[in-house]
Order: structure tokens, then C-alpha cells, then sequence
């Protein structure tokens, strides 16, 4: 069983179905194809009934007479047809018609009267351009009749008179969208070519020949020119070929035609250049009274013309001569003629046993009439059968006789290029040459041939072409080329896996097993993981040993080439040892670079532990780390460089990995014996947690940087941190905790520059442990540090009084400025240095300096008490009269400030009398600006933009806007004064008083903004003062009611997001409904 059958069954293809395939030439041989599993393709086959060739005859939908002649083009079939006269008066007279038919609609025939101008004469031969456009009609008295499709009567051609056309080469029109024949050359039946042009006219005095001018005479005499073509250069579109062929001859005219003019010829120019004697002709024997040239072309170019044909075929009385055409820089007197042969006509099989070599003639019977060329086989047709030789053998692969009746005669073959429709014509019949895939058994010949390329190209199915592809590799391995075999053994799949497989290792060809494995594995799909893994994983063994190999291929040159430099005259034999040494160098590390592509593209389907077993069995350690990586087996591969103690190998593969957990793994012993590098590893990624490095900075010996210069003779620790905490910017506290430490152990040995910076970075926000630094700092005696940290926790007295213990003055000085929003504090600590100062260092000018500093906060009473008893007043006697002085000026600016306060004071009093006597003038027509009822009704509200309310209804709206503590309060007020006001009615009553109306006696005015309680308004200042309310309650009433103009103030602002209409207006809302 095949390493690659998953499942055995009995549809799978074997090398006996191959080999029956390949038996089978008949035309059951083509399959249809069931692609099974990878690499197996069913062989069962669909039989093919339909023959290659096969001859349909026609059904005409009206009478058949004689046919005269035929011509097919561009899916137009047109054919001339003799019919015999009927009735006493017409006995024996032949009438002749022209019938033309469109084969792509059944029903579109056209019939045209052949009306001659002699009424003897016959139609001979017809002739139909590419486009089916132009007919030319031949007739045996020598008249040329012109028919263009739109017509339904011919025309004759006047200069044409007396030419009998025996063929004619048919050039493209001028213009795409011209009706012009195009260059026309004639060849006659007299041996004469012609050069002519027509053009469809319906103009009665215009004639179609553009012109008609004879340009060349074949050198023999009475022979006819019996085909006729010229072709343009495909490179070069002015120079062309003129093919012309007699009955023995083939010539070829090569050469530059004139310009494109409508009225003068183009090929006068080029038939110049021969007089019948220099001219290319190919001359064959034979008595021949028809001869026939046939091309193919390929393809077809848009205009509907054919394109430059490729091959060609002349019928000959000494046999088919047939070639290809090549169009190059041939000359005057070259050929385009490659390739050329002569092919026998096929005998009968009789004759062929019984004739001996020497005998070449031809019976009568046995050269065709007519023949014609298809892609793939010349088409003979003879007096009774037609007959297909294939191009590729010259073997018959087709022939059939044709159903004659009594008197029927075989005329010819014609070929619509443009549909590749064949057409078979006799006197009373017409048939069709059907061709069914005539590229079935191409693939076969070519297979033959060992042509594989093109075989593989036309191969129908899978089985085909596996079949191809096996006998190519086949045909390959049988040449010894093993490597080139591989490659189509891996495209086989009619061959089991270990078949291929043991054919090389019974040639011990380790490159092409290699070579076929790869090709294998690459033809392999995803799906097949267990094939492709078990096939990789053998690679990986024969890669390994071809390592082993060339290794001790270097190592033995590598040995020769030092036996040799020990003797010295073996110089010759040294430069070929090193140069052989180089070779092989250069080979393995080819062989190494292969390798190593290998594993990268494979290494999903590859297994690790089974791999890295095999390259560790063959001792290839760099294979192996190589590998191990790939698969991202990072830690084994560090290991390994750790335990070779190669440091930098090791921080090289951690740079190449993304996972952080392997530097915290291998981070300690790295720091230990490659600190500098290590940090420099650690700074590369950023993503590395520094607290979990802090037991690798453990490790880290000061020692190690000692005596090194710039970078690397830091310390490597601190300068970590210093990136972590500065760059990344860093906040664990831990970490500026162990950063504090090492700055101390640091200043320990050194001094306090690098802490000290370190706690001035971040005097402002510290991320570490106070009380931690404090402790620490404190123990080994760091004072400048323990100022530092106590000013950094706002305890500055105990700051002052360490920095003066140690008498570090400006130190004592900074942290006494530092409580800037506390004056007292600044002066209590400012006070302790003047102190200290004065006790201590019994400088009294420095003391008295810290006035200057400190005008703000001390003063020389300040310091007075800590100066000695027995001092001389000298000292400080300009202090004392600055003080007094500055004393004096303060008293001054104080008068000055009262005098301003009684100026303020006083305006203030006038502006309050203003306010009394102000006054507004209300309309006896004002409204109400809530209810809109006459204001003077009852007590009402004026304010200063002029807005005017009832009392009532201000009331109201301010309750409803406001809070409901200040509604109840409103209400309250309300309810007092309104108590108030009665009980003085009643006192004015008794007193027998007039009763002011109660409008008047209730109106008040809205104090202005500022003003300091309302004031009564005039016409209570002219009324009875008995009348008016406490004051109290009238004020804190008009404070909470009176404040602002409910239509200018703050309310009506908030008040912009409220609906129009409240949700208690519904009554309002339906009103407004149709």
C-alpha cells in the first residue's frame, strides 16, 4: 500500500490502466475524468461515438440541377447551377443561376439569373473574396462578370474582356469602411497575372474597374496559373510574397511593393525585379492538367481576412509537397519555404505489397483532384473518396468513399476559412466535411515524438496528462537526468509514492529523491498534514547527512591544503587544494542557506521534539539552535548559550523574542557576568516590568564597571533605574525605593551628588518611601540628604535645626524660605537662624543681614533680645534709624488711607440722599404686566425697568418659581403684614383720620440694585406716617419677592427651557383644535 492511499478502493488509477490506455487507438480512447483523492485521477473512460471526419450531404430546398461551380466564404456559400430548358420551344437549351446562401439562415437564398452577353456562352468558374463580398464570375468565352452582395444582376467587366481568370489572390480593401475589392492579382488561364482593383458603383457612366494592368508573364508557355496569393511581412507591411503555381511549378516573387494609391499599381514595383528567368521556383514532374495551392492559417484577424498563413500544401503529379512558411528577412530571390517535403499520395493497400521500391509512378487513380490543409491533416479528394492524412505521421487517419450515382463526377473541395467549414462538390451533389474534435489523438502522436510540451498542451483530461507526465518522467530517468525526472515522478499519479522512491535509492541518487520529495511536498494540499509532516521530516534526515557530508569533504581539503603548506615546493598542488577548499566551503554553506529556507517555509508541519532529536543525533548544534528558534523554543536556546558562557549569544536570542518572562529567567546570571551589555538589552524593551528585575540588580557586582570609561563604567544598576524612572517615566514605589539605596550605598562611598539630584528631581511629587529614605539617610549619616527629605515632608523646622547643627547656613536659609504661605512659620525658622547666627557665631552683621533678606518678616526688635547684654550700640545703629524711619513712613500712609475712608464715607451719605428723593411717574392706564388689570386698582410693585405687577401677582409668580422653603416664608411675611395693616386702620379709625385709598396708601418702589433698604414712595411720604408697615417685615418681604423683575432677571432666563403651554392647560390646547 502507497504511503499516501488513505483509503484503498477499486477506483484508484494503476500503472496496467495506463499501460491499456496507452494501447487504445481508437476513438473510444477519450475519458472524462474523476478526480478522486490528491494525486488520483479515475481511469475509467466515456466512449466517443462521433467519427473525427464524417461527409453530411445537402438538401437544397428547390430543384438540383448541375453544378458548375462552388465557392464558400465568411458562412456565404455561393454556386453556380445548370438547369436543363423544358417546353417544344426551349428543347436542349441550358439555362445557368447564380444562387447565393447564407448558412447561418436556412431561408436566406438569393437566386440570380446568370444573363450573359453571349447567349452561348457558359459560366466556367466563379470566384468569392474573404469578406463574401465580391464574386467574380469566368466564362468560357473569355467575358469577367462582377457581382457585389447588394446586387441582383451582374455586371461584366469590359477591361476584363478576353482574360479567362484561372485564379485570383485577394487582397484587403484600402479602408476598413470601404466596399473596394482591394488589390486584386488575376491569374489567367494564358499564363498571365494581372493587377486590377473594383469598386460597386450605381452610377450608370461609372465603371467598377478601378484599373486592370498586366505586371507579369510566366516564362511557360500555355501553362496556366492555376493558384494564386501574395502575403505582406508581418514586420515589414511593404515588402511582400506573391505565391503563383502552375501545374509543375511553384514560384515565390518576394519583394517591395509601391505606394498605396487607388490608381496605380502596387506590384509593378516588385514584379520589375524578375523577367521569368531569375524568379524562385520550386519545379516537380508529372503531367498534371490541375494543380492546386492550399494555405493555413492560424488565426483570423478582425477585418475577417486570414492571417499570415503557416502552412501550405501544392498538389503535384510526383506527390503532396507541403512545409511551413517562415516570414523573415527574406529578399529578392529568397523563400519563405521551410521544412518542405514531398509526401507520397497514398497507394491501395494491394498495390503497396506487390510494387517494389523502384516503381514511383502514379496510376490515373491514385492523385487526387483536389486537395485542401486543416489544422492537423491534408484533405485528399479523389474521383470516388476523399481521404485525410495526418500531418503529424502522413498516416491516413480518414477515408471514405462518396456515394456517386451513374454520371456523377467529383469536382472539388473549398474551405470557408472564417467558420473552417469543408465543402465537397460533384456535378449533381453537395456535401459537407464534418470535423469532430481532430485534436483527440493529437496529445498521443506528440507523445510519440517525446514532444511532451506539446502533447501536455493538447491533452483533454487529467489522465491524459498524467499519462504525458509519466512516460516524460519515465523517458527522462531511462537519460540518466534524475534530478529533471524528479520533477515529473512528483506530477505523476499513476505511480505510488514508494515505486518513485525506490528508483532512486536503487541509483543511490540522494539530489533527485531529495529533489522529488520537494516537488511532492509542494504539490501536496493543507489537508494532508500527516503526509506533508512525514515527508518534511525525512528531508530534515537528508538534508543532515548532506551537511555531514560536505563538512568532512572541507574538513579533509581543509587537512591537505596544511600537509601541503608544510612542504614547500608543493605550490601548484596548494593553490588547487584551496581553491577545492573553497569550493566545498562555499558549497556547504549553500547547502546550509538551503536548509535553513527549509525549515523556515515547513516549520508549522514539522514536529519539534522528532526534529530536533534528528539534528541533535547528527551533532549540528547551530542547525539545531537555528531550529529551536524558529519554533520559538527561545528558553533551550538561551540556555545553551549560558551554559557556553557566551553572554552576548545568549541577549542576542532574548532580543529576538517578545516573551518577558524569559529575561526575568535568565536576567540574573546575565547581570552578573554582562551587566553593561544586559542593561543595554533591558533598555531595548520597554515592556520589561523593572520590579521583577530588581533580584537580576541584586546580582549586580559595583566591581565589575570598575576601571571602565564612559557608559560602561557606571553603574549599571542606577543607570537602569535612572532610564526606568526618567524615560518611562516609572512610579512603582519599590523601584524608586531600591534607586534611593543604591544612591545612598553610592554617596556612602562617594559623596551626595547623585542623591542629592536624584531627591531634587522630585522634591516636588516623591515616589518613594519617605520614612524609608529617612531611615536610611539618617544611618549613614547623609545630612544634606535628611534636610532634603525632611523639607520634603513639610517638616521644616526639624530641616532648619539639622542643617544648622551641621552649620550648613544656606541650607538653613532654603528650607526657611520653603513655608511660603506661612509667614509665621517663615519668620519662627528665619528667627532660629538669627538665633544661631547670633549665639553661636557671634556675628551680629550676619544677623543683621537677614533684615535685608527678610524685610517682609523680621524686624530689628525681632533680633534685639538674642543680642548680648554688654553689646556697643554702634553695630547696629543705622539698623535702629532705618526702622524708625520706615516706622514714620507706615504712620503716614495710614492717615492716609483714614482720610480716604471719611471722603468715601461722606459720598456714600449724599448718594443715599439722592436715592430718597428719586421718583417715576406711572400712567393712569398702566397695567398689570401679569393679570393685564388697571394697576392703580390695588398695591402694586415698580421697578427699575419700569415693569409693573400687583403685589398679589407678584407674589403668586415668585412662590410658584421659587423654592418651597421660600414659598412658605413669602407666605408667611405676607400673613404678618397683612395683620400689621389692619390693626392700623383700626387705630386710624378711632383716631377719626381719613382712610388713604388702599392703592395709594400700598404703593411701594423696587429698590435699586445696592441700595440698602426700600424707600417709601412719595405718596407715602406725603401721607400719614402712622400708615406705613415695620420696616423689618416690609424689607426682608421685598428682599424675597422684589429682588429682580420676574421679565428682566434670572428667572425669566431659567425659565427658557419651560413649555409654552403647562400640562395643566389642557382646556387651552383643545380650544386651539379644528
Amino acid at each position: 500500500m502507497s504511503l499516501f492511499d488513505q483509503f484503498e478502493n477499486d477506483g484508484s488509477i494503476n500503472t496496467e490502466e495506463f499501460a491499456a490506455l496507452d494501447r487504445r487507438k481508437q476513438l473510444d480512447t477519450r475519458s472524462t475524468p474523476v478526480i478522486l483523492e490528491q494525486g488520483y485521477v479515475s481511469a475509467r473512460v466515456e466512449n466517443h461515438t462521433l467519427p473525427m471526419f464524417s461527409l453530411d450531404r445537402v438538401q437544397f430546398p428547390f430543384p438540383i440541377g448541375n453544378l458548375v461551380s462552388l465557392a464558400v466564404s465568411n458562412n456565404m456559400l455561393v454556386f453556380v447551377m445548370e438547369h436543363k430548358g423544358h417546353g417544344a420551344g426551349r428543347d436542349g437549351v441550358h439555362t445557368q443561376k447564380i444562387y447565393r446562401i447564407d448558412l447561418g439562415k436556412s431561408d436566406a437564398i438569393d437566386e440570380i439569373d446568370a444573363t450573359l452577353r453571349q447567349k452561348t456562352d457558359k459560366i466556367r468558374k466563379i470566384f468569392l473574396d474573404p469578406s463574401a463580398k465580391h464574386l467574380l464570375i469566368s466564362t468560357e468565352a473569355g467575358d469577367n462578370y462582377y457581382l457585389f452582395e447588394k446586387w441582383k444582376k451582374p455586371r461584366i467587366l469590359n477591361k476584363f474582356r478576353g482574360v479567362i481568370i484561372e485564379s485570383i489572390g485577394w487582397g484587403k480593401p484600402r479602408n476598413v469602411t470601404g466596399e473596394s475589392t482591394g488589390v486584386m492579382l488575376i491569374g489567367s488561364k494564358q499564363g498571365h497575372l494581372f493587377e486590377a482593383e473594383l469598386q460597386p458603383t450605381d452610377e450608370f457612366f461609372k465603371r467598377e474597374e478601378k484599373y486592370f494592368q498586366q505586371v507579369f508573364t510566366i516564362p511557360e508557355e500555355g501553362m496556366p496559373i492555376s493558384s494564386l496569393r501574395y502575403e505582406q511581412f508581418p514586420a515589414v507591411p511593404k515588402k511582400c510574397v506573391v505565391f503563383l503555381a502552375t501545374p509543375n511549378r511553384l514560384y515565390q516573387f518576394i519583394g517591395d511593393i509601391g505606394e498605396d494609391d487607388a490608381d496605380k499599381s502596387m506590384f509593378s514595383e516588385l514584379f520589375k525585379h524578375y523577367d521569368g528567368h531569375t524568379a524562385n521556383f520550386q519545379e516537380m514532374p508529372g503531367d498534371l492538367v490541375r494543380t492546386e495551392l492550399q494555405f493555413w492559417s492560424q488565426y483570423l484577424k478582425e477585418t475577417g481576412f486570414p492571417s499570415v498563413p503557416k502552412t501550405f500544401a501544392w498538389l503535384t503529379g510526383a506527390g503532396l509537397y507541403c512545409g511551413d512558411l517562415v516570414f523573415g528577412n527574406q529578399s529578392v530571390g529568397d523563400s519563405v519555404i521551410n521544412n518542405a517535403q514531398l509526401l507520397p499520395y497514398p497507394r491501395p493497400p494491394s498495390r503497396q505489397e506487390n510494387e517494389s521500391p523502384a516503381e514511383g509512378l502514379y496510376l490515373p487513380g491514385d492523385v487526387p483532384i483536389s486537395i485542401n490543409i486543416t489544422k492537423f491533416h491534408y484533405l485528399l479528394l479523389y474521383e470516388s473518396s476523399i481521404k485525410a492524412i495526418n500531418i503529424l505521421t502522413s498516416e491516413v487517419d480518414y477515408e471514405e468513399q462518396i456515394p456517386l450515382e451513374f454520371g456523377e463526377l467529383v469536382f472539388g473541395i473549398s474551405v470557408d476559412p472564417l467558420k473552417s467549414t469543408y465543402w465537397i462538390f460533384t456535378n449533381l451533389a453537395l456535401y459537407e466535411l464534418i470535423i469532430t474534435e481532430e485534436d483527440r489523438d493529437i496529445w498521443r502522436i506528440y507523445l510519440n515524438k517525446k514532444s511532451f510540451d506539446a502533447a501536455l498542451s493538447y491533452a483533454k483530461n487529467p489522465a491524459q496528462k498524467d499519462q504525458i507526465i509519466t512516460a516524460q518522467a519515465e523517458y527522462y530517468y531511462s537519460q540518466q537526468r534524475y534530478i529533471l525526472s524528479a520533477t515529473y515522478y512528483a506530477q505523476s499519479a499513476s505511480l505510488s509514492f514508494e515505486e518513485i522512491v525506490l528508483k532512486f535509492i536503487a541509483k543511490d541518487e540522494r539530489e533527485a529523491l531529495k529533489h522529488f520529495l520537494f516537488q511532492k511536498l509542494e504539490r501536496l494540499r493543507s489537508q494532508d498534514a500527516t503526509q506533508i509532516t512525514l515527508i518534511s521530516t525525512w528531508l530534515v534526515e537528508i538534508f543532515i547527512n548532506r551537511l555531514n557530508v560536505l563538512r568532512d569533504k572541507v574538513s579533509d581539503a581543509a587537512a591537505t591544503v596544511e600537509t601541503l603548506s608544510r612542504n614547500a615546493e608543493a605550490t601548484e598542488g596548494l593553490e588547487d587544494a584551496n581553491s577545492k577548499k573553497k569550493t566545498l566551503e562555499e558549497e556547504e554553506a549553500i547547502a546550509i542557506d538551503e536548509f535553513k529556507q527549509f525549515l523556515r517555509k515547513y516549520k508549522t508541519r514539522l514536529d519539534r521534539d522528532t526534529t530536533s532529536k534528528i539534528i541533535a543525533s547528527h551533532g549540528r548544534t547551530q542547525e539545531l539552535l537555528y531550529f529551536l528558534e524558529l519554533m520559538g523554543d527561545y528558553e533551550k536556546v538561551v540556555t545553551h548559550w549560558v551554559q557556553e558562557r557566551q553572554w552576548q549569544s545568549a541577549l542576542d536570542v532574548l532580543a529576538r523574542q517578545t516573551s518577558v518572562d524569559l529575561y526575568y529567567k535568565f536576567s540574573p546570571i546575565l547581570m552578573e557576568y554582562a551587566p553593561y551589555e544586559t542593561v543595554n538589552a533591558w533598555i531595548r524593551q520597554p515592556n520589561l516590568n523593572p520590579r521583577n528585575l530588581i533580584p537580576a540588580l541584586l546580582k549586580y557586582e559595583v566591581v565589575r564597571s570598575a576601571g571602565k570609561k564612559g557608559t560602561e563604567g557606571q553603574n549599571q544598576a542606577i543607570r537602569y533605574l535612572q532610564y526606568v524612572t526618567q524615560n518611562l517615566q516609572n512610579t512603582d514605589m519599590t523601584v524608586h525605593n531600591y534607586l534611593l539605596s543604591l544612591y545612598i550605598s553610592q554617596a556612602k562611598r562617594h559623596d551626595e551628588e547623585g542623591l542629592l539630584q536624584f531627591l531634587n528631581s522630585q522634591k516636588d511629587h516623591p515616589r518613594y518611601d519617605l520614612q524609608y529614605a529617612l531611615r536610611l539617610c539618617s544611618q549613614h549619616g547623609l545630612a544634606q540628604a535628611c534636610v532634603h527629605i525632611y523639607s520634603a515632608m513639610n517638616l521644616h523646622e526639624q530641616a532648619v535645626d539639622l542643617a544648622l547643627k551641621f552649620n550648613d547656613l544656606e541650607l538653613a536659609q532654603i528650607n526657611a524660605n520653603k513655608p511660603e504661605e506661612d509667614n509665621s512659620l517663615r519668620k519662627k525658622l528665619w528667627l532660629r537662624i538669627a538665633r544661631h547666627v547670633i549665639e553661636e557665631n557671634r556675628d551680629i552683621k550676619q544677623a543683621l543681614a537677614f533684615l535685608l533678606q527678610t524685610s517682609d518678616l523680621l524686624k530689628i526688635e525681632d533680633i534685639l533680645p538674642f543680642f548680648p547684654d554688654f553689646v556697643l550700640i554702634d553695630d547696629f545703629k543705622d539698623e535702629i534709624c532705618s526702622a524708625l524711619e520706615e516706622y514714620n513712613e507706615h504712620i503716614d500712609e495710614l492717615k492716609a488711607e483714614m482720610d480716604e475712608a471719611t471722603k468715601s464715607a461722606e459720598s456714600i451719605r449724599l448718594d443715599i440722599r439722592e436715592l430718597r428723593n428719586r421718583y417715576t411717574t406711572i400712567p393712569v392706564a398702566e397695567r398689570c404686566k401679569s393679570c393685564r388689570s388697571p394697576l392703580l386698582t390695588r398695591q402694586f410693585y415698580v421697578f427699575p425697568c419700569e415693569h409693573v405687577f400687583h403685589a398679589d401677582c407678584l407674589s403668586n409668580q415668585v412662590i410658584k418659581e421659587s423654592t418651597p422653603a421660600k414659598s412658605k416664608r413669602i407666605q408667611d411675611l405676607q400673613e404678618r403684614i397683612t395683620q400689621e395693616i389692619a390693626a392700623k386702620r383700626a387705630a386710624l379709625v378711632d383716631d377719626g383720620g381719613s382712610i388713604l385709598s388702599s392703592a395709594m396708601l400700598g404703593m411701594r418702589r423696587v429698590k435699586e440694585p445696592g441700595e440698602a433698604s426700600p424707600v417709601p414712595s412719595a405718596v407715602e411720604t406725603k401721607g400719614n406716617n402712622k400708615a406705613r408697615s415695620p420696616d423689618t417685615l416690609k424689607e426682608e418681604l421685598d428682599d424675597l419677592i422684589a429682588a429682580e423683575c420676574p421679565l428682566c432677571g434670572d428667572v425669566m432666563i431659567k425659565s427658557v427651557d419651560r413649555p409654552f403651554i403647562a400640562q395643566d392647560e389642557g382646556d387651552t390646547i383643545r380650544s386651539w383644535q379644528l
